[in-house]
């Protein structure tokens, strides 16, 4: 397949820079999403906002997204940060400063967890979430259960080619999910392996990650190398050319991104997954644009993206949307036939 029939964009709806580990976590960087809304909205894109329980609870931001989800602009999902949704349970000596994965929670507490993410969300936007994305990436066989469990129909937690593992959650814990081997195209989760396609009604539909340099792609054993040795990795991730993300860091230029997008269609990808953070939107709200100036680079860089997709002839989507069209072509829980 050359082409990607659908473009989605996920945003995580979160505070303000989690990767400062707050201790009382604010939600300023909602009132810098109405920008980047409006650019979408003129690019003719959707929007799938998976919000955290802060972010759900925000009034201004309530306020402004309700009617444009009414009018079909956009999607709510569901992202769990599970240190500090209720009930509190800690599982290390502090829950805030580690942010333990969801998966490093027993069960029950997992599940309390996101009712009442997802009850906030009904109670605030009036409907089920149906999309999910698991903090820090942190899915496994026992957490998509409860997910489809609970109703869910897609989820994008699942990083193709990314392992999780030298990222603690618990210090005493094995790290964060290893995804070396998961698949680029759509499948249904499965309870036992999250990286092979089952039977639950959940989708995995991944963020966009491909492996930029071509020896990667084309010489036997040099992706293997890569997934396995830190010191290849550092290697190829220093010039940004191992694996690369349809996510705007400030190094991605638009011709990179276009390179990434161009990639995941020749390797077959049916969806395209632009992701990042509502907390990139606000300087100072994350590592990556500490300034107004970096800021007005990101928007440069998203709006001159965007004006691209059309001759990709592109079909804008929220993620329950792709998911939904994309399962009618399926064949055995899986795109891999289809695409």
């Amino acid at each position: 397949m050359t082409t990607a029939p659908f473009f989605v964009i996920t945003l995580d709806a979160e505070p303000d820079n989690e990767w400062g580990r707050p201790r009382v976590p604010t939600t300023r960087n909602a009132r810098f999403i109405p920008r980047f809304h409006e650019l979408c909205l003129r690019s003719g894109l959707k929007i799938t906002y998976l919000m955290t329980l802060e972010m759900a609870e925000d009034p201004f931001l309530h306020d402004y997204l309700r009617p444009r989800l009414r009018a079909g602009e956009c999607e709510v999902g569901a992202h769990l940060h599970p240190w500090n949704t209720p009930p509190l349970f800690p599982v290390t000596d502090d829950d805030l400063r580690h942010h333990p994965y969801p998966f490093e929670y027993p069960p029950e507490i997992q599940r309390q967890k996101l009712r009442t993410l997802v009850t906030a969300i009904e109670t605030h936007y009036g409907v089920q979430p149906v999309s999910y994305k698991a903090g820090r990436w942190g899915l496994d066989g026992c957490h998509a259960a409860l997910l489809d469990e609970m109703g869910f129909q897609a989820d994008t937690s699942v990083c193709p080619g990314i392992n999780w593992g030298p990222s603690k959650g618990d210090p005493r814990g094995s790290g964060g999910p290893n995804y070396n081997h998961a698949p680029i195209y759509p499948y249904r989760l499965s309870k036992e392996n999250v990286c092979r396609p089952g039977s639950l009604r959940v989708w995995e539909i991944s963020p966009t990650i491909v492996f930029y340099s071509a020896l990667g792609r084309y010489v036997p054993g040099v992706k293997g190398l890569y997934r396995r040795f830190r010191r290849v990795r550092r290697l190829f991730d220093r010039q940004h050319l191992g694996s690369q993300w349809l996510r705007p860091y400030p190094h991605m230029t638009v011709d990179r991104l276009k390179r990434v997008s161009a990639l995941a269609r020749r390797a077959g990808a049916p969806v395209l997954n632009l992701t990042f953070h509502s907390s990139e939107l606000m300087p100072g709200g994350s590592p990556y644009n500490r300034t107004e100036a970096s800021i007005e680079d990101l928007f440069a860089r998203l709006e001159s993206f965007f004006s691209f997709l059309p001759s990709q002839r592109v079909e804008s989507a929220t993620l329950s949307e792709a998911r939904n069209r994309l399962a009618h072509t399926a064949t055995n829980g899986s795109l891999a036939q289809a695409v």
